[in-house]
């Protein structure tokens, strides 16, 4: 019987998720009896403030369908927060469509259709209301539909973290960027970028970010982009600075620089001295690595095992290795090695918003303006975001 004052579809989703198990990193979720659906939680997700000023919640869940039997194809996916109603999120087919990526083994693009005795990754994405907590926990309710019958993996409960993430000052000193390839959109290569090992699915990108130099018109180029040099790129040879106290545990220098719109052979591995060009990787401490990609021929200014403080100079944002253009590639994660890595959610404590853009704007001939500034602290930089440093 329902409880007085208590909505009916809290109430169940309270109860169920009392009744299954917690779904923690690569634990088996309890199913209902005849379910022979196989659900898991990818890393255990971690509040996070966006520059929109909400809190959201990334995380990802895999789903591997049977080995006997029909296809399954996912048909909706609904998320509960502890104390909601409605659902905070509702994917139906059309969604889940660009947010599933099947048969993660063979890197299979994007669709919603689970073949048998293979696995599924579904990008989750959570915002919670204006002026709410994070919740403790999320119940997540699958339907998916094979052989003929609808199946439903009841209420998954999903633990969220009650811990603030990194907090760091800024990778690079002044100028305005765009957040390009950055967290929030499921399509972008960073958080479509899948590594399975065995069993194990890991997302080391889950958090990076490109970023591209803008001028004070929303320009990332001087000139035509066909014609450029790395030189007319707003952003080339811009100083890469660390965000924190630490011990460069990792760097790399004398990479020659591809010309811009150079399209690099596919790399052996997502390893950076594979995709990495000049690179440097700060240890912060622990297993926490930050990796800095891309940087400018001869620039590298630290070496292995050197310690360097926050705003120290480390190099140069450059072209060089698995790129076609000048930018800063950002990562954040929990393992020296990126096969065994997650990624993890950080926060710069302070910088400024100045609206949206897209990379098709910033470099074609319809530059978005930059909108007036607006000061924001401990915040991630969403995708297609327009953000400013401080010079100090």
């Amino acid at each position: 019987m329902d409880g007085p004052g208590v909505p009916r579809r809290l109430q169940l989703c309270a109860s169920m998720c009392v009744l299954t198990a917690i779904l923690e990193p690569s634990a088996p979720a309890q199913r209902q009896e005849l379910d022979t659906i196989d659900v898991r939680l990818g890393a255990a997700p971690v509040p996070v403030e966006g520059t929109d000023g909400r809190t959201h919640i990334g995380y990802e869940l895999h789903v591997t369908a049977p080995a006997q039997g029909g296809d399954l194809q996912l048909e909706r996916l609904e998320v509960f927060g502890e104390r909601e109603v409605e659902p905070l999120v509702s994917y139906g087919p059309d969604e889940l469509e660009g947010r599933v990526r099947p048969d993660v083994e063979r890197n299979a693009r994007y669709g919603r259709v689970v073949r048998r005795d293979t696995t599924a990754v579904v990008n989750v994405w959570v915002t919670v209301p204006q002026g709410r907590r994070a919740p403790r926990f999320l119940c997540n309710e699958l339907r998916g539909s094979g052989a003929g019958k609808e199946t439903v993996v009841g209420d998954l409960r999903v633990n969220v973290r009650q811990r603030a993430p990194l907090v760091m000052g800024p990778p690079l000193r002044g100028g305005l960027w765009i957040s390009h390839n950055g967290p929030g959109d499921h399509r972008a290569a960073h958080w479509g970028s899948v590594l399975v090992k065995g069993r194990r699915i890991t997302v080391p990108q889950r958090f990076a970010i490109d970023f591209l130099g803008l001028d004070a018109t929303g320009r990332g180029v001087r000139g035509p982009l066909q014609d450029s040099s790395n030189a007319d790129w707003v952003g080339f040879g811009a100083e890469v600075i660390a965000v924190a106290d630490g011990v460069i545990r990792e760097s790399r220098d004398g990479v020659v620089d591809n010309p811009p719109l150079f399209e690099p052979g596919p790399p052996a591995s997502l390893e950076l001295p594979a995709t990495g060009g000049n690179y440097v990787v700060l240890q912060l401490g622990g297993k926490t690595m930050v990796h800095y990609a891309h940087l400018q021929q001869g620039s590298v200014a630290v070496r292995t095992g050197q310690r360097v403080r926050r705003g120290q100079l480390l190099g140069r944002l450059g072209n060089s290795g698995n790129t076609n253009g000048a930018h800063l590639h950002f990562n954040v994660v929990d393992d020296a090695l990126i096969a065994n890595a997650e990624g993890l959610p950080y926060v710069f404590d302070s910088f400024e918003v100045l609206g949206t853009t897209t990379v098709d704007a910033a470099f074609g001939d319809a530059a978005t303006y930059p909108s007036p500034p607006a000061q924001v602290r401990r915040a991630l930089p969403f995708n297609s975001a327009i953000v400013g440093f401080p010079r100090n």
